[in-house]
C-alpha cells in the first residue's frame, strides 16, 4: 500500500514540476521585443506536433496554432482569434479565389520563440489560399 502512495505523489510531483517548467520557459518574455508579421495566413487541416512547447499551449492552456506563410512563422493564439481566420472553410475561398492576410503581433521570449499572439488585423487578398494536410 505504501508503494502505490509513493508512487503517486512521484507521479504528481513530476506532474507539477513540468506545469512550473513550462510557465517559466514558455511565458517568461524579453521585455524590450514585440515584434508584428504580417503575412498570408497557411491554413493546416492536420496539424499535430508533440513537441513540449506544443502539449503544454494546445493541450493544458487550449491554446490554438496559426502558421504564416513569412518564413512558416507558428504562433500560439487564442481560440477566438482562430475563428476569425476559419470564417470560411479555406476549400471554399479557394474557389472563390481570395485568402487572407494577418498581422500578428507577439512579444518575443526569454529563452527563444513567441509568447501568445495577438492576431490584430484580418485583410482579404486575391490569391489562393495556402492549404496544407
Amino acid at each position: 500500500m505504501k508503494f502505490f502512495k509513493y508512487l503517486a505523489l512521484f507521479i504528481v510531483s513530476i506532474i507539477v514540476l513540468y506545469l512550473v517548467l513550462s510557465v517559466t520557459i514558455y511565458r517568461l518574455s524579453n521585455f524590450d521585443k514585440v515584434e508584428c508579421i504580417t503575412s498570408e495566413v497557411v491554413y493546416d487541416y492536420v496539424d499535430i506536433q508533440l513537441t513540449p512547447r506544443e502539449i503544454f499551449e494546445t493541450g493544458v492552456l487550449s491554446k490554438s496554432v496559426v502558421t504564416l506563410a513569412f518564413e512558416n512563422k507558428r504562433f500560439f493564439i487564442e481560440s477566438v482569434d482562430k475563428q476569425k481566420l476559419w470564417k470560411v472553410n479555406p476549400r471554399d475561398m479557394q474557389k472563390l479565389g481570395y485568402t487572407l492576410s494577418a498581422k500578428v503581433c507577439a512579444q518575443a521570449l526569454m529563452f527563444g520563440g513567441y509568447g501568445v499572439a495577438e492576431v490584430s488585423n484580418i485583410t482579404k487578398i486575391d490569391k489562393q489560399p495556402i492549404i496544407t494536410k
